[in-house]
Parts: C-alpha cells; sequence; structure tokens
C-alpha cells in the first residue's frame, strides 16, 4: 500500500509536482502534466503554479474533446439539418448532393475532424476542379457543417477552410438581357414560355416561385407569392399585363402545366428553355453567344435592373422580396444614365 501525499495538496487532478532541492538557493517546484499512457507521458508545465495551471486547464480541454469523425459529423448534420424539414425542399436536395463528394473525399478514410487542416482543404478543391463552381459550394456547406459541429462540441478549432483560396469564378454580375435579345427569344418561344418570360419579368420572381402558383394564391385581386428560399411574402395588385396571364391561365389549378397537365417543374422549366434555346443557336449561329449567356433566372436581375433604372433600389428592393439593398445591388447590372453638368 502507498503512503499517502501529505505536500502538494492544491494540485487538480492530472497534475503532477516535485521539488528539487539546489546547493546554492532555495529549492524549485516543477509542475508537470499526466497526460498517461505506456510508458506514462508528463508534459513540462513550469515552475510557475498560476501558469501551470493555466496550461493544465487548456490542455484538459484539448483532452475532453472528443475524437469525431467527419461521417459522424454528416450523419448528424443531416439528421438535425437535411432530413428535419428545417431548411426549404430545394436546398436540402442541394446539401444532399454536395455532401457526397466532401464524405467520398474525407470518410474515406473517415478522417477526425483534429486532423483535417487547410492542405486538405485546398486538395479537395484541386481535385473537384473540373466542376469549380459546385466545388466551392461543396466547401461553403463544408464550413457551415463545421460550424454545426463547434455548437455541438465536436470540436473548438475553426473551420480549416478558413482562409483557403476557393477557384475563381467568372460571375454573371455583368450579364443583362438587352431588350432586342428578350424579344428574340419571346418571339420563337411558345405560350407557356412566353407567360412564364413575362410574369418572370413583371413580378421579379424566381423561377421555381413562379411555377408554383396556383389558382389558391389569387383572391381578392391581389395574386399572393411566398418565396421559396426565404420565405418572404409578396403581394401584386393583378392588374395590366399580370392580369391578362393570369385570367388566360387562372382554370382553378396551377397557372403552369406540362403537356400531359401535370403541374410544371422547375426541373421542366430549364428543359425546356435549354431546349429553346439550343434550336434557335442552331438556326441562328450569329446569335449563339448572346443566346447561351440567357439564362431564364436572369429574367430576376432584369427586372430589378430595369425597376432600378425607372425609380430607385429601394423599390427594386421591395419588388426582389429582399430584406436589403445591398442584396439586390448584385442584381442590378446597370447604372443609371448621368447628365453632365453645365458650364458656368
Amino acid at each position: 500500500m502507498g503512503r499517502k501525499n501529505t505536500v502538494h495538496l492544491n494540485l487538480p487532478k492530472g497534475m503532477r509536482a516535485r521539488t528539487r532541492s539546489r546547493k546554492y538557493s532555495d529549492p524549485v517546484t516543477y509542475y508537470f502534466y499526466d497526460a498517461g499512457g505506456q510508458p506514462r507521458k508528463e508534459i513540462p508545465l513550469g515552475t510557475d503554479y498560476v501558469l501551470a495551471v493555466k496550461k493544465w486547464a487548456e490542455l484538459e480541454t484539448k483532452k475532453q474533446v472528443p475524437a469525431v469523425t467527419f461521417n459522424q459529423l454528416a450523419a448528424r448534420y443531416i439528421h438535425d439539418i437535411i432530413n428535419s424539414g428545417k431548411t426549404a425542399p430545394s436546398t436540402a436536395k442541394r446539401y444532399q448532393a454536395w455532401l457526397k463528394p466532401l464524405q467520398q473525399f474525407f470518410g474515406n478514410p473517415d478522417a477526425p475532424l483534429n486532423k483535417i487542416h487547410p492542405s486538405h482543404i485546398s486538395q479537395y478543391l484541386q481535385w473537384r476542379k473540373d466542376t469549380p463552381t459546385t466545388a466551392n459550394n461543396e466547401i461553403s456547406l463544408f464550413t457551415i457543417m463545421w460550424n454545426y459541429g463547434r455548437e455541438l462540441g465536436y470540436t473548438n478549432q475553426a473551420s480549416p477552410a478558413q482562409g483557403v483560396k476557393k477557384h475563381t469564378l467568372k460571375g454573371r454580375k455583368d450579364v443583362y438581357i438587352e431588350d432586342h435579345i428578350y424579344k428574340f427569344v419571346y418571339s420563337h418561344a411558345d405560350e407557356t414560355i412566353r407567360d412564364l418570360m413575362d410574369l418572370a419579368y413583371i413580378t421579379g420572381q424566381r423561377p421555381i416561385d413562379l411555377v408554383k402558383i396556383h389558382s389558391h394564391h389569387i383572391h381578392d385581386g391581389i395574386l399572393h407569392i411566398t418565396q421559396q428560399k426565404t420565405g418572404a411574402k409578396l403581394r401584386f395588385h393583378i392588374t395590366g399585363d399580370l392580369a391578362d396571364i393570369i385570367n388566360k391561365r387562372n382554370t382553378g389549378s396551377y397557372l403552369f402545366h406540362n403537356s400531359q397537365g401535370a403541374p410544371l417543374t422547375r426541373k421542366a422549366l430549364t428543359e425546356r428553355w435549354v431546349r429553346l434555346r439550343h434550336n434557335l443557336i442552331a438556326r441562328y449561329p450569329e446569335m449563339a453567344k448572346d443566346l447561351e449567356s440567357f439564362q431564364f433566372r436572369d429574367l430576376r436581375a432584369k427586372a430589378g435592373t430595369d425597376i432600378y433604372l425607372s425609380s430607385d433600389a429601394d423599390t427594386a428592393r421591395a419588388q426582389l422580396g429582399h430584406t436589403s439593398t445591398a442584396m439586390t445591388k448584385q442584381y442590378i447590372r446597370k447604372d443609371k444614365v448621368l447628365e453632365p453638368l453645365k458650364r458656368k
């Protein structure tokens, strides 16, 4: 039976002290952190008791963080966030798609979170270089998940993606659909696409919100739209061109259908739009550049820009359903024409 320690009774658990005599000065006490293991490992903490306790606390905190792996974090995020209804269905679908390559890279073999470093993020981006936009989105999701892991106590470290340069992308902030291009595509489109183009332009709403318009959203002379992405609730007086479209298409169900009578989906709209664009490029190759850059979603930016040019940024913000004009400015593709000063 060992002797009971009668000195250094103020030491926290796992902290050791040894006093060494000196020939020409007072004895000195050295403090150590007992890290355990076989053979036993001790980490020097110095001779200052207060600083030693501080270092001990830091080591204890690190010791208490569980060695959670990326797949464990992914499983928790899927359960708590993606499959819980806390995100919009379209967002959940995107996250699931972005998560697959992340799991393939960081989960094979399953990497502990504390072993993932910025260099691994760079390696991932290089691995996914053929799809740079998607790769950037996947790393953004990685950071979202990582921060959720921090909330759960899975890690104390900042995201290793922080400060890592993503792929440089050519943005669409300079893409504005000129009126003559709009009219050209419009003149070759079928009636459904024409009505969708008109509705996208006069309301400034996203494609996903347009195809979901149902007769239930129309009452008291007002079209009610709840944006799927943000939940913003907008109301439009049913007058002018909007009234013409709704009076023509409102048959007590969804405004837009496919050839079989089923509600038109966002995917089906994209497929019809791409098919129309490709047919026009084949017939009018001289317009290929303008047609290739014309995405249906650009009509939202065109609407925001034209409202800004005829009014102001705050009016455009309200029309697009943004909470700030800073967000709206990302959709404004042209500045107002300036008037020169008159000479004095």
